[in-house]
């Protein structure tokens, strides 16, 4: 991982640096009012970074929220973990997706390809596959981080993308050749949800790629896929194939129904 050149940002992206304060001190809210430009950030808690990040051989412009352990104290999000176990994990950028965007930079499906990004999050992975030519969907449960992975793809030069605010448990009735996710699989709670989704919004014919760290639950997820029908290869960050799930490496688990 490249990381260089990081700036920080209060509130907008025009406005001046500041110490950050906690959501309760500064009225700032983990679910803020988003501006109606898409080239606006809205203020939350602790502010906004910008890094130049090297995925590959490719350069990608990433603006960020600068603490996302302060969303944590937000009282909303206390809410909401409590009516469906949400968690803003949304806004941390998880070394696991640099890995998986350098590979989807490198993808064996065709460039063009309509392509979902399950749990898009701030969009890095969704960025490499736009920067290749793919025609990109970002879905997202939360609202800011379908308006960041937009204002990502706008300061990248690169063409709006469709946004889709998606909870995995009410499916909508569409179908890509490509679904892919990075760091989607960490709970054991949503394997049978993120599942049935790909069942349903996988193309006859398609692929799906998750990327994954090599967590422990990675082994009862790939069961799980095997049980629901599909065949799942395993490929490490080489690009080498694997007969079973990796621990603590990273690795795509590649979901078809061939």
């Amino acid at each position: 991982m490249n990381l260089s050149s990081e700036t920080v940002y209060n509130g907008r992206m025009n406005s001046s640096p500041k110490d950050s304060a906690p959501p309760e001190e500064s009225g700032v809210s983990a679910f803020p009012h988003l501006p109606e430009s898409p080239d606006q950030l809205p203020e939350i808690p602790g502010g906004w970074t910008e890094q130049e990040i090297q995925v590959g051989p490719a350069s990608i412009r990433l603006m960020r929220p600068s603490d996302p352990d302060l969303f944590l104290d937000d009282a909303q999000v206390h809410r909401e973990n409590e009516k469906n176990d949400y968690m803003p994990y949304w806004a941390f950028l998880w070394p696991s997706a640099i890995k998986m965007a350098a590979a989807v930079l490198n993808a064996e499906w065709p460039v063009g390809t309509s392509v979902l990004e399950l749990g898009a999050g701030i969009g890095l992975v969704g960025l490499a596959s736009q920067l290749r030519g793919d025609h990109v969907t970002y879905s997202d449960y939360d609202a800011t981080a379908l308006h960041l992975c937009r204002l990502n793809a706008r300061n990248n030069q690169l063409p709006n993308p469709d946004l889709l605010q998606l909870d995995w448990r009410e499916v909508p009735n569409r179908t890509y050749p490509v679904l892919m996710g990075c760091e989607v699989t960490y709970d054991a709670a949503l394997h049978e949800p993120l599942l049935k989704l790909i069942q349903r919004m996988l193309a006859p014919g398609g692929v799906c790629w998750l990327g994954d760290p090599g967590r422990y639950q990675a082994q009862f997820f790939y069961q799980l896929a095997v049980d629901h029908g599909f065949r799942v290869r395993i490929q490490n960050e080489r690009g080498e194939e694997c007969p079973t799930p990796l621990s603590n490496e990273f690795q795509i688990l590649k979901l078809d129904r061939s």
